[in-house]
């Protein structure tokens, strides 16, 4: 490479990077080499710039599914009255995540404790052919797979008691009972 002047530029930027940096020995001229004592200081920031305490959108805790058994009985035997139903059929995922925020949120404000999701089963459409069976894992609906893990995400935790599969008269498989947590 050519030996060429900097240009002010470019000995303005280096003066920018190198600012933090001061040189614990005597100047150089541009043809020696500094020997291996020469010591540098970095100033390093007190304060960091990253927030550690940041929550995740999904959570590392396990599954609100089946998490209290006297509900899970109630709920299994028709015994709890469900207070609101809400049906998710049609909607993308990122809709449906945000139709489904808000409709607990304003359950939970109403003082509402069982509700019913309607996902639906999903799976294959037989008018796709072939190419409907890559959509799928396992034949399961795209809601199907995803409601749970929201419902036990960070953003819907701290609302939420448990949570089950329907009985066959509210949907079954395609639909879930969700409770939620008393209001204080």
């Amino acid at each position: 490479m050519a030996d060429r002047k900097l240009t002010a530029e470019e000995k303005r930027l280096w003066n920018l990077y190198t600012r933090d940096i001061k040189k614990r020995c005597t100047a150089v001229d541009g043809n020696e080499v500094p020997d291996e004592t020469t010591e540098y200081i970095i100033r390093v920031p007190a304060r960091s710039h990253f927030k550690p305490d940041q929550r995740a959108i999904l959570s590392n805790h396990e599954s609100l599914e089946k998490q209290d058994t006297n509900w899970g009985k109630k709920l299994a035997q028709g015994k709890v009255a469900i207070e609101g139903k809400i049906d998710l059929h049609g909607l993308t995922c990122m809709q449906a995540h945000e139709k489904l925020l808000t409709y607990i949120e304003r359950a939970k404000m109403r003082g509402k404790r069982v509700l019913l999701v309607i996902t639906g089963k999903g799976g294959p459409k037989s008018d796709y052919g072939k190419l409907a069976f890559d959509d799928f894992e396992d034949n399961i609906g795209v809601l199907r797979r995803e409601v749970p893990i929201w419902l036990s995400g960070a953003s819907m935790r701290h609302l939420i008691l448990t949570f089950q599969e329907a009985r066959q008269c509210d949907g079954g498989a395609g639909a879930l009972y969700v409770v939620l947590k008393r209001n204080p």
